[in-house]
């Protein structure tokens, strides 16, 4: 019990260490620079941002390494782990270099990388598709069309995930009915219980709902291309896909660029879709950082180790952040 109130003792000093140093560090450079709140636009203040997130990162490591080694105790707990008895012991990088010896972890990570790859394939890729097909292929209905394609954006993740739960299901969901209406197999462990496709399975779910907002977003770079380009290409002879691969592509590619990113942080931060369908089954094939990071916390109460990999997914948010930033501002 002692040990839980010095522990809540030095959370609440921490805090408030931290937020003053972020307040401190944010107002410094704002009176110091003025311009960062007026006419000098968002990239100063986007780098006043980035320093207040950088001082209290560096609060944090110190704080775990100078209050955890004088009192056992780690603010964070990603330098701890629970002894048996019920107490929390210091073991500095133990965590850290336990996860980079876990198997488990490895395999969190490369399938990270898998839905990041597939997430810009199908996200991004189906969704320039699609904001073309709007902006120059039809002509009647893009109200309804942009509509209905973007409508499952505004669903739960987890409603969604149910959803396409029972459409997937081997014995009531219509998946399984249409292929055997048209005489196609259907797998034998069923469209989530099978290791090699299970997580392509998940990567539909997931397109399914955010192509949508991907599709919106190039549209709007899209509208923003005149249309006496299109006429100058014309004349050049550029027209239809050739006039979109040399002409549309290369005008919108920092929104692009932006797109990916953002796809690409939403992958690596992706939890409802494989917690809800899979819950990182089976065998682990779609295991992800998040799921792993939950599992070892609330299953397997390893709650300092699962702080020291959440410190690992915040490390690669933030560069991820980092360079979402500098395209935003290129675009």
């Amino acid at each position: 019990e002692n040990q839980m109130n010095n522990r809540e003792q030095w959370g609440s000093r921490l805090g408030f260490i931290l937020a003053a140093s972020g307040s401190a560090v944010g107002l410094g450079n704002i009176w110091k620079y003025p311009s960062i709140a007026g006419q000098n636009g968002g990239g100063a203040f986007t780098l006043v941002y980035l320093v207040c997130i950088f001082v209290v990162g560096l609060s944090i490591v110190v704080a775990e390494f100078v209050i955890g080694r004088k009192t056992q105790l780690s603010p964070v707990g990603a330098f701890e782990k629970l002894a048996p008895g019920s107490n929390w012991k210091w073991v500095g990088f133990d965590n850290y270099i336990n996860a980079s010896q876990d198997e488990f972890f490895w395999i969190s990570l490369k399938n990270n990388f898998i839905i990041v790859f597939a997430s810009i394939v199908l996200q991004v890729g189906v969704g320039t598709i699609l904001a073309a097909i709007l902006d120059r292929g039809i002509k009647y209905g893009k109200v309804i069309f942009r509509t209905i394609i973007f409508t499952p954006m505004v669903i739960s993740s987890v409603a969604v995930s149910i959803i396409w739960l029972i459409i997937y299901d081997p014995n009531v969901g219509i998946l399984n009915s249409i292929l055997k209406a048209i005489g196609l197999p259907t797998p034998s462990m069923g469209w989530l219980g099978d290791p090699d496709i299970s997580i392509w399975m998940i990567m539909i779910v997931a397109g399914w709902q955010n192509t949508g907002f991907m599709m919106v977003l190039i549209l709007a770079g899209l509208q923003g291309v005149s249309k006496e380009v299109y006429d100058a290409a014309e004349i050049d002879g550029a027209t239809g896909v050739k006039a979109f691969w040399y002409i549309t592509l290369p005008m919108i590619r920092n929104i692009i660029i932006v797109a990916i990113l953002i796809t690409t942080i939403g992958a690596f931060k992706v939890f409802e879709f494989v917690y809800v369908l899979t819950q990182g089954g089976p065998s682990n094939a779609t295991q992800v950082l998040g799921t792993y990071i939950y599992l070892q916390a609330f299953n397997l109460l390893h709650m300092g180790y699962a702080n020291a990999l959440s410190v690992v997914l915040l490390i690669i948010a933030l560069i991820l952040g980092w360079f979402q930033l500098k395209a935003s501002r290129r675009a």
